[in-house]
């Protein structure tokens, strides 16, 4: 079995390169993968050593914002003649926002092909988003966002979403119950902890990690508040913040703007780390007592990458109250939820965790618990069986459409 996939890779730094990286090297080990990737003008990028995978090749042929992506694309998938094509999708991974307006076109001539087209859907707005100030633009914006949902669902073999809280918008908001035979789930992979380091370094104090990209979207000033309350009572502590800029943000004003912030008093017990090695932040994540995940998209129905890195090493959550954790954790359980823009409310949960040993030990137990058959292999092989599947079933209806045929 050959699979084309389409998507962003590394060194583009994205949620979606990310998670694709990590996806089909798995997968790479069990069947022929070729990754058609984004083509990276940075001169100054590590290009060539992200494209020696593995276990899968990748082929950068078609560029991002570019009005003829889907053509290049759809040329490289002929050229390659695979069994199946697995697309993912993100809004704005292909460009700006004209090129999410193409995909269909690239469907479209994908579905050329006769392959089985499978599309991992990686975020869906919910439920009456406000996505401009303007209310006659919001309206388009709105049933544009509905038309390219519905058209991906309909022009796609099988859809894969990340959760059940997914697939039941698209069932819901978008009305396409009657495709839901095609929308499976497949939960985001989850990196396996390293070996925990013989030597933890102390400073005496508590130490909390937030981790994953900088955007507005993230709240990190409220991060920041919240600390400086917290910090009064207990002011050994340190706060390290680990990422850095989004690819498919223009400028890293929002990144200045928090530094800025940062009273004196409080900066040198705030670190910012800018993005950082897998190793380097294995040890962050062994050395911390307490995680922190802060998102402000309450209209996103997606899965938490930075979830996925940190679930497995049995620390204590705290994040959001956003449909992106309440899809896969449990307020209480195996996390504490709090509203993004309260750092009152979210100092006090610090206070709690950070007095608690016994409650911080058993809510990083039951987060590991919970996510400990979501490791990459698991889900490498439940794409491989969704793969297989379509496969068999194309090849029945070929059978069906050469009988027809005949008579």
């Amino acid at each position: 079995m050959k699979i084309c996939a389409v998507t962003t890779w590394p060194p583009h730094r994205d949620g979606i390169s990310l998670y694709s990286a990590q996806l089909y090297e798995h997968i790479g080990k069990n069947t022929e993968v070729k990754v058609l990737a984004n083509i990276i003008d940075s001169p100054t990028s590590n290009e060539e050593a992200f494209d020696k995978g593995i276990h899968c090749r990748i082929i950068r042929c078609w560029r991002r914002g570019s009005v003829t992506y889907p053509f290049k694309i759809f040329r490289r998938i002929l050229m390659e003649k695979p069994d199946i094509i697995h697309l993912q999708h993100g809004w704005l991974l292909y460009g700006d926002k004209f090129s999410s307006l193409l995909l269909p076109l690239l469907l479209i001539l994908l579905r050329l092909t006769k392959r089985p087209l499978i599309v991992t859907m990686h975020t869906i707005i919910g439920e009456k988003p406000r996505l401009h100030e303007n209310g006659v633009a919001n309206f388009i914006a709105r049933m544009l966002i509905t038309f390219l949902m519905g058209s991906i669902v309909k022009l796609s073999s099988k859809i894969v979403v990340h959760n059940n809280l997914m697939k039941t918008a698209l069932e819901n908001l978008y009305s396409l119950r009657k495709d839901n035979w095609k929308i499976f789930v497949i939960p985001h992979g989850v990196r396996e902890a390293s070996r925990k380091p013989r030597n933890i370094r102390k400073n005496g104090g508590v130490k909390i990690l937030s981790l994953g990209f900088l955007r507005k979207e993230k709240g990190i000033e409220y991060l920041i508040d919240a600390f400086k309350i917290f910090s009064i009572n207990c002011p050994k502590t340190t706060l390290i913040i680990a990422g850095g800029k989004h690819a498919h943000d223009n400028d890293e004003g929002y990144i200045k703007l928090i530094k800025r912030r940062l009273p004196d008093a409080a900066s040198k017990n705030i670190i910012f780390t800018e993005f950082v090695d897998d190793e380097t932040l294995d040890r962050l994540i062994w050395e911390s007592e307490i995680i922190i995940l802060l998102s402000l998209g309450r209209h996103y129905i997606e899965a938490s990458g930075s979830l996925a890195r940190v679930a497995m090493y049995g620390k204590p959550l705290i994040c959001s109250k956003v449909p992106k954790f309440e899809a896969d954790l449990e307020d209480g359980k195996d996390c504490i939820m709090v509203e993004s823009d309260n750092p009152k409310k979210l100092a006090e949960m610090l206070s709690l965790l950070t007095n608690d040993a016994s409650l911080r030990e058993n809510m990083g137990r039951n987060l590991k618990r919970k996510f400990k058959d979501r490791t990459w292999s698991n889900v490498a092989e439940q794409h491989i069986k969704i793969f297989k599947d379509s496969l068999r079933l194309a090849s029945v209806e070929q059978k069906i459409h050469k009988g027809s045929s005949s008579d």
